[in-house]
């Protein structure tokens, strides 16, 4: 499995040969066969222990308490993960039909989980089951066109997916363009980057995060002060004139 890994560090963009596995572990094609029966065994061990390191890393993210913001920041995550790690990503979702790898079995688990955390409180807006298509559908295909095209999973193709998605599932967006929103959301992605802050400024940044959050849930949004919307000032204007 070392080797495995190895390999796809060096090449995350392409599978490695069953012979570039044996040769690089240092062992013949029977052993190889023998500890995981093909060359798709030992891959898919490869891609459920990554998937796992990467799901231990996703719950140690403090949540915001926001469920939208702490859905998106998930989203952004996990289309992180499908471009860092685009082979391993098209083995967890590439099975044939009716099978599903166990790194993309226990995705799902986590996606209901949290889809049914949003239908419970009452914000989502179509059934659990229609939303979990949706979902793996728009992520699979986010990864798919960023890996393809070059993009970044935090590039603007990646956000107006996840605004898109966010609008269907629920009506509402955390793309809006309200401070608080824009603090929470920070927030919920902090945790995501690693090695960017020591633990002391991690930690500051966190204080000034949420006393942020505090202000501004405390103060009238952006649109109940007329400020986020200027296309509704336009709008009152000319309503006004045709009076």
């Amino acid at each position: 499995m070392e080797a495995a890994r190895s390999l796809l560090a060096e090449h995350p963009e392409r599978e490695p040969s069953t012979r570039e596995l044996y040769e690089a572990a240092g062992v013949t094609p029977p052993t190889l066969y023998h500890h995981f029966g093909t060359k798709d065994g030992l891959l898919e061990a490869v891609v459920e222990e990554a998937f796992s390191s990467y799901l231990e890393r996703k719950r140690g993210v403090p949540l915001t308490g926001d469920l939208l913001i702490d859905f998106a920041a998930g989203w952004d995550m996990h289309i992180g993960f499908g471009v860092d790690n685009p082979v391993l990503y098209a083995l967890m979702y590439g099975r044939e039909e009716g099978r599903q790898s166990r790194a993309a079995q226990t995705a799902e688990a986590e996606l209901r989980r949290g889809l049914e955390q949003l239908a419970n409180a009452g914000l989502l807006r179509i059934g659990v089951d229609e939303a979990m298509a949706v979902t793996t559908a728009m992520a699979i295909g986010c990864v798919t066109q960023l890996v393809h095209g070059g993009g970044s999973a935090t590039g603007p193709v990646a956000r107006s997916m996840r605004a898109a998605l966010m609008s269907e599932l629920t009506g509402h967006s955390p793309e809006r363009n309200d401070a608080g929103q824009a603090a929470r959301l920070l927030l919920a992605r902090l945790g995501s980057v690693s090695g960017l802050f020591t633990s002391a400024e991690e930690g500051l940044l966190r204080q000034w995060l949420h006393t942020l959050t505090k202000h501004f849930e405390s103060m009238p949004s952006d649109v109940d002060r007329g400020v986020a919307m200027p296309e509704l000032r336009q709008d009152a204007r000319e309503e006004g004139r045709e009076e």
